[in-house]
Formats: C-alpha cells, structure tokens, sequence
C-alpha cells in the first residue's frame, strides 16, 4: 500500500519534472540561436563599417594638392623620377602607418607593370617588401581588368586569399591616370567573425567572385545562417555554419539531471532550488535584457535570493546597464553638440543623397563645359558637406581625414581672398592618425580666416600642432587682433553655461566645437582664444584625456612592428 501511495506521488512529481525540464532547455535554445543570430549580424556590421572607412581612406590621394601639382609638371615635362618620389611619398604618408591594409601599390596607366609603387604598411607581419612586390605583379592583370569598369567607383578582388581596395586616380580633365591598390588586413576587417566559438566555418563575399573563407571550410547546409550588409559602395554578405555540438554543450546534463529528479524523493527541493536559483534570476535577467532592448537604458535587477554567482551575474548586469546609461547620455549630448552646427539644414529637410547627386550633376556640367576651376571648386565643396551632414555617423576621425575637409574648405576660401590669403602648416606626420572629433579643426579655421584680416589687409592663418602630457595641441594663429568686446564676447561663447540656442547662426562655430570638447574628454580641455605677440590671435584645441591621448591608434600601431 505504502508502494502505491509512494508511486502515486512519484508519478505526477517525475511528469511536473519532466516538463519543467522541456520547458527550461527549449526556451534555453531558443534563446541561444537568437543571440547567436544577433552576434553574427553585430560582426558583420562591424566588418562593413570597417570595409566603408578603408573606402574612405582611398580617397584622400584624390584630393592631395602635391599629387595632383606632381602629375600636372610631368605632363609638361615628362620627368618620371619626380612624379615617383611624389607617389612613393604619399603612399607612405597615407597609409604605411595604417592598420588596416598590408601594402599599398599605384601604377600609372601609361607603363602599369614598369611604373609601379609599393609601399609596405606596419601591419605587413611577416610579409617583406620583395613579396609584396611579387604579389602585386601576379595580382597586377586583375587590377587592370577590374579598373577598367569601375569608372569613379571603389571595386573589390580576391586572389589566392587576399582581398584587394581598387580605385581610379582622375586627373582635373577626368581622364584616368592611375589606379591605387590597398592590399586588406583580414585580421583587422574579419578577425572577430573568425573567433566566433560557434561557427565551424565563416565566408565573406564583397561581390564580383570576391569570396573568402574566414574560418574553416565551409559546406552549405541546412544550419547556414545568413546576413546582408548593404552600404553604399558595396554589399558584405555573410554566411555562417553553426556548430550545435558546441552551441549547445552547456546543456548535455540536463538529461542526466532530470532522470535523477526522476528517481529521487528529493525532487520537489530539487525543483524548488532550479526555480528560484536558476529559473527566476535567468528570467529576471532575460526581462532586463528585454528592458534595456526596449530602450529602458539604466534599468536595474533587484537583488534576490540566486546563488553567489547569479548575484555576481545580477552585480555585473546592473553595473553593466548604469554604464550604458551614463554612456548613451554622454553620446547623446555630444551627439546634440556635434549636430548644432548643421540645425538649418536639418530644418530645411536636406536630402544628403540628393544633394551630393545634385553637385556631381552640376560638376559634370562645369567640366563638360571646361571650366576647370568650378569643377574644382564644387569637388571640394562635395568633401566639405560630405563632413557636415556625416552620413556615416561616426564622431572620431584620423587628423589626416580632418585635413581633408580643411584642405578642401581653405581651396574654396582662396577662390575667393586670392593672394590675400596665406596659410602655413606644422603638423609632424606622427600626428596625422590620432583620432579627433569629426569637424573639429573647420570652425575654428573658418573663423579665424572670418576675423584674421591684419593691418596690412593681408589673411594670414597659420596652423601647428604637437603632443604635450598626452594630450593633442593644436593652434591656429592669425593677425586679426581682438577688442576688449571681442575679449567679452569670446569669453561668453566659451563659457560653460553659454546656450547656442540663444546665439546668432555665426557664432555657433566655435561655441560648438568648445562644447564637444568638454563632452568628450572633460573640464581643462576645449577651445582657447587669446592674444599674441602684436596682433596675433591664437586660437588653441586641447584635445585627449592625458591617459594614453587621442594617439592611441598610431601608439598600437607602433606597438604591433
């Protein structure tokens, strides 16, 4: 009798078990192919918004005064050594101490496999100059094949393993005098979808039979997930074979574990310690995560009653959630901050796409009519709004980026001053990759060309910058004087307290850029406008934290020879 009363209890116990069990593992795998899809999704946007910034990077020898005057005098001239040592100079300058790219290589149009430049990078490994040079001479036909078709474009190859960034060099009549060749650094662009822990094999594609296998060796098959990266200069698609031994080996003792509860009188305790020390704190954390998915940034887990390491895991969570909280805050006042400057375009509605179609249309029009100089003049004004409407979003950017944009305002400035407008520039090379806020530099130069007019009624600026206790310095000087009034109104727009809501559209400028700054890296540091010797006025960025500085890039770089 006692038997039968014990299987009578047993019975309905071990099936309430059982379905707790299925319960808590289906949902568990569920919850695990979710994340495992969000993470292989993450890595690939990553993967492309690095692939994007390596295209952006192909473009500064486009606009390089000293390419363009080095092409221009060999032309009239026909001297080749002094139109290589050009080249050979800014392929160093440009992209030797890039991370992101193994070698760069140009060749000129005229002789491609006798005039031809190859610039090792740093981060080359183990590849030496005399293989890169081998490299690029097999990878030379396909180059040549693929530039034909890609006009103004950036193209993508692959060959024997390695990806290639293609892109035609136009000299001012839009004829096609060159092609620059960046060797990729797949560790930098695809090194996180290759330790995915998951996948037995990852693949890329780039378009145009640019395949590439990142990991293992992959076999199509029903476990394939698959994603789709568009951007405007190319499509990164993904594919991915899931490994389940190892997605799910977390929970291969589930199955010994309920059969124990099965067979146990200790199964109800068994159950009550899953449900409250295991089941409610994964709940719990499973609603926060939905919380914080849902925008509820800073949300907090109530301590329970979880063993030690759910409450570390809650700890962590709720430390986890207060730092992503004080960060979107930090990110969205910057963000305010970096935006002020562009509110009337914004309220004006401006289509960035249709505007840039709009000027490339215009800059057609100007170079089929010959007029060299406007066509010049609207390439640089489509640099200067490509950085004012920021399409990509992203608030840091190389100096030599940021002197892009300068570069291309000042050509527009000196259209209209001519001759009464002399710039000098001293800013060492090692300075060209620490990271800056994006439109950092422009303002400040713009005013200072606004109010730099001297006694002579000449506009000089100059601009110079060094590394001083880690932190980035940058000047610029002009001799336009400053006023006692001038003096009180920079003091108020340089204020902490000053509102640039309340302030004329010209005045937004420097106000903005000193508000970002402080953002961003804290009190001491901004924007500082004071006298110097005679009529001088220097206008002074104080840029970093004074840990490692905003250098940190060139600094690993340096690092990883």
């Amino acid at each position: 009798m006692s038997l039968i009363i014990l299987l009578c209890w047993l019975l309905p116990m071990a099936i309430a078990a059982g379905a707790v069990g299925w319960y808590l593992l289906s949902g568990a795998g569920r919850q695990r192919e979710q994340s495992v899809m969000e993470q292989f999704q993450l890595n690939l946007q990553l993967a492309a918004d690095r692939v994007t910034s390596a295209a952006e990077a192909s473009r500064l020898p486009s606009y390089d005064p000293e390419l363009r005057a080095a092409w221009n005098q060999y032309r009239q001239d026909g001297e080749y050594a002094h139109l290589y040592r050009q080249c050979s100079a800014l392929l160093t300058r440009l992209y030797q101490s890039d991370s992101r790219f193994r070698y760069a290589a140009f060749c000129f149009m005229e002789n491609p496999r006798e005039k031809s430049i190859v610039a090792l990078s740093s981060s080359a490994g183990l590849l030496s100059s005399r293989q890169a040079r081998d490299q690029w001479r097999e990878a030379l036909p396909s180059v040549l094949g693929l530039a034909l078709g890609l006009d103004t474009s950036v193209g993508f190859l692959e060959r024997d393993g390695e990806l290639y960034l293609v892109r035609n060099l136009m000299d001012a009549d839009y004829r096609n005098f060159g092609i620059l060749v960046l060797a990729l650094n797949n560790d930098y662009f695809y090194g996180d979808l290759a330790l995915l822990p998951w996948a037995s094999s990852v693949t890329v594609d780039l378009g145009r039979g640019t395949d590439l296998t990142v990991k293992g060796e992959y076999i199509p098959g029903e476990h394939d997930l698959e994603y789709n990266v568009r951007q405007p200069d190319f499509n990164l698609w993904g594919c991915a074979e899931v490994d389940y031994s190892v997605l799910m080996a977390g929970f291969q003792t589930y199955p010994w574990l309920l059969g124990a509860m099965g067979r146990s009188l200790l199964l109800l305790f068994t159950f009550r310690f899953f449900r409250q020390k295991i089941s409610q704190p994964i709940r719990e954390l499973m609603e926060g995560a939905g919380q914080i998915r849902q925008g509820e940034l800073g949300y907090q887990i109530a301590s329970g009653t979880g063993s030690r390491e759910f409450q570390y895991l809650t700890d962590s969570f709720n430390q986890m959630s207060g730092q992503l909280r004080h960060q979107f805050d930090q990110l969205y006042q910057e963000e305010l901050a970096r935006r002020d400057a562009q509110i009337k375009a914004l309220q004006a509605h401006i289509n960035p796409h249709f505007l840039n179609n709009t000027l490339e249309i215009i800059n057609w029009q100007a170079r089929m009519s010959g007029d060299v100089a406007a066509s010049k003049m609207i390439e640089a004004l489509s640099t200067v709004l490509d950085a004012a409407l920021d399409r990509k979003g992203s608030p840091q950017v190389r100096l030599a980026e940021e002197m892009t944009y300068v570069n291309a305002y000042l050509y527009i400035v000196k259209e209209r001053y001519g001759q009464r407008l002399a710039v000098e520039t001293d800013l060492p090379e090692e300075l060209m990759d620490c990271l800056v806020p994006r439109l950092i530099l422009q303002p400040v130069i713009e005013n200072a060309v606004e109010h730099g007019i001297g006694p002579s009624g000449q506009v000089r600026v100059i601009l110079r910058g060094f590394r001083r206790e880690g932190l980035l310095i940058l000047e610029i000087e002009n001799d336009g004087g400053l006023s006692r009034e001038d003096e009180a109104h920079i003091a108020r727009l340089l204020s902490p307290d000053c509102d640039t809501r309340n302030e004329p559209s010209g005045n937004i400028g420097i106000a903005n850029v000193n508000q970002r700054l402080r953002i961003l890296y804290g009190p001491g540091r901004g924007l500082s406008i004071t006298k110097g010797e005679g009529s001088a006025v220097i206008a002074r960025l104080t840029i970093g934290r004074g840990d490692d500085g905003p250098c940190h890039l060139r600094q690993t770089t340096t690092d990883n020879k």
